[in-house]
């Protein structure tokens, strides 16, 4: 059984750790520290032993610029693009070039090995600029249709979608940054998600929940698998697993995969006031 990696979701490894990566990439293994006990252990990444590689980031201007090592593997790419300000995400990239930037993937790949994530839905208006700062789901609502039109147009059709879970160090960060947003009920929560199903399906993108077993009964929404071995062997062929990876969230439909990435000491540098990481 070959296995995914994947790379990361303990923080962004394309962005800010790329020279690592190819070094690891090279060696043909990674050693990960363990996030719940602290110790090592050895991720084998020769090339015989990989069945593709998924590559979290909200900017892959490195990957574009020289994949080097990665040219040898099947890439996937998770990509989040969301728009929201500097307020919420202040080192983030510029929403037009994140967009550029699928473009280019597309192109040089293929719009089949990228997800676009609208991940996490946030109300609030902190940042937001006229016309539509009176209204955080109107703002919401437009943003999305705006990021769907352009990247439908060169063929990316997956879009994840989820709501922000407010675990306690999320809110800590919040309360010190001064950033107050609304958190949605339920019903809220499904109303939004069908007028974003309405907008999708104008162009043809479909939406997938990430661990939101609240909005999955939303017709024309599907359970989303961010990593997804059955998907993976359509893309790229070969067997890859299909069991549940026990290392995640009860509601999450990911597939089994080998995480490189580490909290400690590759620390994201997004700065993202609601990061789930830091």
């Amino acid at each position: 059984m070959l296995e995914i990696i994947s790379c990361s979701r303990r923080t962004d490894i394309p962005a800010f750790y790329y020279d690592w990566l190819q070094e690891c990439l090279k060696n043909k293994y990674a050693m990960v520290k363990n996030p719940y006990n602290g110790s090592m252990y050895i991720v084998d990444l020769s090339c015989e032993k990989v069945h593709s590689i998924c590559l979290w980031s909200k900017s892959f201007a490195n990957v574009l610029k020289d994949p080097k090592y990665l040219s040898m593997y099947n890439l996937y790419f998770q990509f989040t693009i969301t728009g929201y300000s500097r307020a919420l995400e202040p080192n983030v990239i510029d929403t037009n070039e994140a967009v550029r930037q699928m473009e280019q993937l597309a192109l040089r790949y293929s719009p089949q090995q990228i997800n676009w994530r609208f991940d996490p839905i946030i109300f609030s208006m902190e940042g937001e600029k006229e016309p539509v700062a009176d209204n955080f789901e109107r703002a919401r609502l437009k943003m999305f249709e705006t990021l769907c039109r352009d990247i439908s147009s060169f063929g990316v059709n997956r879009c994840t979608v989820s709501f922000l879970c407010m675990y306690k160090k999320v809110e800590q960060r919040m309360k010190k940054s001064n950033f107050n947003c609304l958190v949605p009920s339920q019903q809220m929560q499904i109303v939004f998600v069908s007028q974003l199903v309405e907008i999708a399906d104008k162009f043809g993108v479909t939406v997938y929940t990430c661990s939101s077993p609240v909005i999955e009964g939303v017709p024309g929404v599907k359970k989303g698998h961010c990593i997804d071995g059955v998907y993976l062997e359509k893309l790229f062929g070969k067997r890859a697993s299909h069991a549940k990876d026990a290392g995640q969230r009860k509601e999450c439909g990911c597939t089994r995969s080998r995480d490189i990435g580490g909290y400690r000491g590759q620390s994201c540098r997004h700065g993202c006031v609601y990061c789930y990481a830091q």
